[in-house]
């Protein structure tokens, strides 16, 4: 068993940065070939989550054993032509847009991904591997849910490295973010009305990627990481 958070971020993928399992980094790729094929974007709301954190504007109750528990599924919304697709839409899969059909169609169709749609979860994709083996679910559940502790609380490192800041609910928080933001204040980026608060909020994530923008970073995701940090002088 191969068991590690990662970050995954891929040409179709856009909205809150992607954390999974490396297990099902291949899924995402084949979910990001799909959206390629029918061109349309992946709008992620939501991926590997810590346990016990309340779900803001969860459309249906969170599952005891999720996938995103473990970093094996993404919610997101769907944008094509200029329109993002909520849940409200998704729900109606006879009146979506032929290239959506065809998107969900391939999920469906892939022998082992689940499209949340058929079971009352429109804005959701798994892998389903809470059902066909519950048993490896439990022993990937402590590994990622404490690699999620050390990438978002301050003070602690998972696998001996300095954790990730990105945006997430509840806000990450520590002097590593206040030096992020002290930087980007520095070189002329707006972190928000509070200045270097030390919370990662949606303003420094803004700062991060406008300057991984100007920068030529890849990818300009938002995630503050060596390479970011680098750049900025950390």
């Amino acid at each position: 068993m191969a068991t590690e958070l990662k970050t995954f971020s891929d040409s179709q993928f856009i909205g809150k940065p992607v954390l999974a399992d490396i297990e099902f980094i291949p899924h995402l790729e084949k979910i990001n070939d799909f959206a390629a094929t029918n061109g349309l974007k992946i709008f992620v709301t939501s991926s590997a989550r810590p346990w016990g954190v309340p779900i803001g504007g969860a459309i249906v109750p969170p599952a005891k054993m999720s996938n995103h528990l473990i970093g094996h599924a993404i919610d997101m919304n769907i944008q094509i032509g200029g329109k993002l697709y909520t849940s409200h839409e998704l729900g109606d899969f006879n009146s979506l847009p032929p290239a959506i059909k065809a998107f969900i169609t391939a999920i469906r169709n892939h022998p082992v991904l689940r499209w949340g749609g058929d079971f009352g979860d429109p804005v959701h994709i798994d892998d389903g591997l809470n059902l066909h083996n519950p048993n490896l679910w439990k022993d990937k559940f402590s590994i990622i849910q404490s690699e999620l502790t050390g990438l978002t609380q301050p003070g602690i490192r998972a696998v001996n490295s300095p954790r990730l800041l990105f945006l997430t609910t509840p806000l990450m928080e520590g002097d590593d973010v206040k030096a992020v933001q002290k930087k980007l204040i520095a070189k002329g980026f707006d972190v928000g009305i509070t200045g270097a608060d030390g919370f990662f909020g949606q303003a420094t994530a803004n700062a991060v990627i406008k300057f991984q923008d100007q920068e030529d970073l890849d990818p300009v995701d938002g995630i503050v990481g060596d390479k970011t940090k680098k750049a900025l002088g950390l």
